[in-house]
């Protein structure tokens, strides 16, 4: 039986994607009828007809007139995603900047070749925020994570802003773990030298110098790795 927190077609549809990804129902193979499903979870038809069209939809089954519904054999997609609660969060920061390194080079060459000068400008405002943030004793990061995201839309490829949005704020290591110690550097150290690579990530992009902006990005994401790689003795 369904509980009644959420509709009875989303949860028939999460219960059966469930036994398709463990393959009780085998790729292939003919999944139940909607007779034997209404009564496996005592739903109405309606309810295993909806659920039925969900999974249709998400590409997990495929209906054969007259023959009933089947697995499809293409393997299924599972959601990219991060855990911001991890237990490893540590490590997590050390592998997410890892990735970030291998795209938000292209970002900065791409922004300091293609971006307009309205752009630039929010570049700019961005950067300011995070030295108001860190000057006013408020750094939370947020502003950091805005001024990378306004590199990834002056690329004026919209993969990059997606990416980026869809990891979330989560990829600024102080938002993910607030009180970790970044090596030996004072909290004033630290975002001294944060401020100094954001600087010269600015000013590549400003003269339009892509080989600079993606050495400036490269220097400051090498830097924070490796200032939280201190932190990590399995590392």
């Amino acid at each position: 039986m369904l509980g009644r927190k959420e509709s009875l077609s989303s949860q028939l549809t999460k219960q059966l994607a469930q036994k398709i990804d463990a393959k009780v129902y085998a790729p292939g193979t003919r999944i139940p009828t909607e007779a034997e499903l209404c009564q496996e979870y005592g739903v109405s038809r309606t309810v295993v007809r909806e659920a039925i069209a969900s999974l249709r939809a998400d590409g997990l089954v495929i209906p054969r007139q007259g023959i009933g519904v089947f697995v499809s054999e293409r393997t299924r997609l599972l959601p990219f995603e991060f855990d911001a609660k991890s237990e490893g969060a540590l490590t997590d920061i050390l592998y997410i900047l890892e990735l970030r390194l291998s795209v938000e080079l292209e970002a900065a060459a791409l922004a300091a070749e293609r971006r307009t000068a309205r752009q630039l400008q929010v570049i700019r405002a961005r950067f300011k925020d995070v030295a108001k943030e860190i000057r006013d004793a408020q750094d939370r990061g947020r502003s950091d994570f805005e001024f990378h995201m306004a590199i990834a839309r002056a690329t004026n490829n919209p993969y990059f802003e997606k990416f980026l949005s869809f990891i979330g704020p989560q990829i600024i290591p102080r938002i993910r773990m607030s009180s970790l110690q970044t090596g030996r550097l004072s909290d004033q150290e630290y975002h001294a030298t944060i401020q100094k690579e954001h600087a010269a990530i600015v000013e590549a992009i400003t003269a339009r110098d892509a080989n600079a902006a993606r050495d400036a990005m490269r220097a400051h994401l090498s830097g924070s790795l490796e200032r939280y790689r201190a932190q990590n003795p399995r590392t």
